[in-house]
């Protein structure tokens, strides 16, 4: 049977358990007094089956103003960076239309999503809208061959490295970031054993990055250091189970593999 130590890689080291009410209260919020007034062509837009590889497309939400004061737009907030809104106006007078735009980066994010636009026109956090467009993202023909492994906004060749037991070594899994904005891997340390170090830099959307893991058998950490450890059925390795964090996914699907194999399995 094999030992599974799970190790969480996240962009902060805190965790913190919301409330199903909060979840509620964020993804569905009370609407303000000024919706009443916001009468929108169409709150919903699906679009037409996307790939990766297709250039940013704009929809477009008309809306007017039926009320009898003018209409402050404060701001639009998105649920993903891949979605951004503009207005065309910052103020509707009684009676006229104005037009929020959203526009739908795919590169990165393949799969069927749907994403939220908030608009506000008081202060608060209650807005006056929310907008929703409906995506179907396939994965891109190049990025598909040349980083086979999604996981949320990044790409990887491998999900997988080896390590011989007793020996010290650093093995590295090449990554490519498309997750529309700058991106650092960390690690959430308190699930770290001190024979597994991880590293990773700061890396570019679009750009190549590296992560790093290392292992020191000198180290304590070591499943047979606590006795909690157990091999695999054929005796000769352990296997980790490191889960990145931070990119919407479930631990199943975003999970990277450390062996620690012994030596006469090589």
């Amino acid at each position: 049977m094999m030992s599974i130590w799970t190790l969480a890689i996240t962009a902060s080291a805190q965790m913190r358990i919301i409330s199903r009410e909060k979840v509620d209260e964020v993804s569905n919020p009370r609407l303000s007094a000024d919706s009443a007034s916001v009468v929108f062509d169409t709150k919903h837009i699906v679009a037409e089956p996307m790939t990766e590889d297709d250039a940013p497309k704009n929809f477009i939400y008309t809306f007017m103003n039926v009320g009898e004061e003018p209409i402050e737009i404060l701001r639009l907030v998105s649920t993903c960076s891949c979605a951004t809104a503009t207005c065309t106006v910052k103020s509707v007078a009684p009676g006229e239309s104005a037009q929020i735009t959203v526009r739908y980066n795919p590169k990165g994010h393949p799969g069927r999503f749907e994403r939220k636009v908030f608009m506000y026109t008081q202060p608060g956090t209650n807005p006056a809208a929310v907008l929703k467009l409906t995506v179907d993202v396939s994965n891109g023909s190049d990025y598909a061959t040349q980083w086979p492994i999604q996981m949320g906004g990044i790409r990887l060749r491998s999900k997988e490295v080896t390590f011989i037991e007793g020996k010290k070594a650093v093995e590295t899994l090449t990554f490519i970031n498309l997750s529309g904005k700058p991106l650092k891997l960390e690690c959430e340390t308190a699930f770290m054993p001190d024979c597994l170090t991880f590293s990773s830099d700061q890396v570019d959307n679009g750009a190549e990055g590296t992560i790093r893991i290392a292992y020191d058998p000198v180290k304590p950490g070591h499943p047979s250091d606590s006795g909690s450890g157990h091999p695999s059925a054929s005796g000769v390795r352990d296997t980790f189970s490191l889960i990145l964090k931070g990119l919407g996914l479930p631990p199943s699907k975003s999970t990277i593999t450390v062996i620690l194999s012994k030596a006469q399995e090589l």
